[in-house]
């Protein structure tokens, strides 16, 4: 009797997981992501293969003398992930003296893309026409990849401001793609990345990576394999592993926004496995009862 009573108590424990009510499990959660954002446990230590090979890119342009160029292929849905990127690819540029060009096929993203400049530039001391260049937006996005190889002045004869291109002295021996030393793609959809593989990187040779939304990196990666893309960050994470190697560097000390969002992130994924499996122990444990 006394073995039937213990069985059948271990049972009611093992049913109990899988009906936990759904006000604790939206408490736990709630929990997971609140507190590391009050109390930062800095979970972000290591840095993937993929973003490494932005950051060096970006930093060996600074022996070649040759610019950065940023498309940004997005707009203020996907700010979260994709415009800690842009900043913080901006920051080390300024820093390691690097000249920026930064233009946008997505018409709603050249003011994010400005927006950018504008605070690096004051964070660095930097001159609008001397140091960066903002292009823009043009529609027509294979017309305007293709003039670019060809005479980005002759597809951009003015700036953003409305300024003469010939008249930045930043301009000077700039002519096509070829004279930019690498591309960045911050790209949310299409046009993107995949743009600019097609028309820049595989007709003009021109050197490229990308920065994604989480649910598109995936199809990057055979573009990586093949050595089309110089390397890849993806969504958060990439955003937040590219802050973490500015901020290890000592290429800027501002504050942070995509590496702290790591945590309640990360936090809450354990979180939901862990639900999941519990999830499943009780379901597998209901059964069992229901057999017995």
């Amino acid at each position: 009797m006394s073995t039937e009573v213990n069985v059948k108590e271990k049972f009611t424990f093992w049913q109990a997981l899988g009906h936990i009510d759904r006000r604790i499990i939206y408490l736990v959660l709630a929990i997971v992501v609140i507190v590391p954002l009050i109390v930062p446990l800095k979970l972000m230590k290591d840095v993937s293969p993929r973003a490494r090979e932005v950051f060096a890119a970006i930093d060996n342009l600074k022996d070649t003398g040759k610019p950065l160029m940023i498309s940004v292929d997005f707009d203020p849905a996907s700010l979260p992930e994709l415009y800690p990127m842009l900043i913080s690819m901006i920051r080390h540029a300024f820093a390691r003296n690097i000249k920026v060009m930064v233009l946008g096929l997505w018409p709603n993203g050249t003011g994010l893309g400005q927006q950018a400049l504008k605070q690096a530039a004051e964070e660095f001391s930097k001159q609008e026409g001397a140091d960066y260049v903002f292009l823009g937006y043009k529609a027509g996005v294979d017309a305007v990849i293709l003039g670019m190889g060809e005479n980005i002045k002759a597809v951009f004869p003015k700036d953003g401001n409305g300024r003469a291109l010939d008249s930045l002295p930043m301009m000077t021996g700039i002519r096509k793609l070829a004279d930019i030393g690498l591309i960045v793609s911050l790209s949310a959809g299409t046009p993107g990345y995949a743009d600019w593989l097609l028309y820049a990187q595989s007709r003009y040779k021109a050197r490229l990576a990308a920065g994604s939304t989480a649910v598109q990196a995936a199809d990057a990666y055979p573009y990586l394999q093949t050595g089309q893309l110089t390397g890849l960050l993806a969504g958060m994470k990439g955003a937040a592993e590219y802050e973490f190697m500015v901020f290890q560097h000592g290429f800027s000390k501002a504050k942070m926004t995509a590496a702290p969002a790591m945590d309640p992130q990360s936090l809450a994924h354990l979180a939901i496995i862990l639900l999941v499996i519990i999830g499943n122990i009780g379901f597998f444990a209901d059964r069992r009862r229901g057999k017995a």
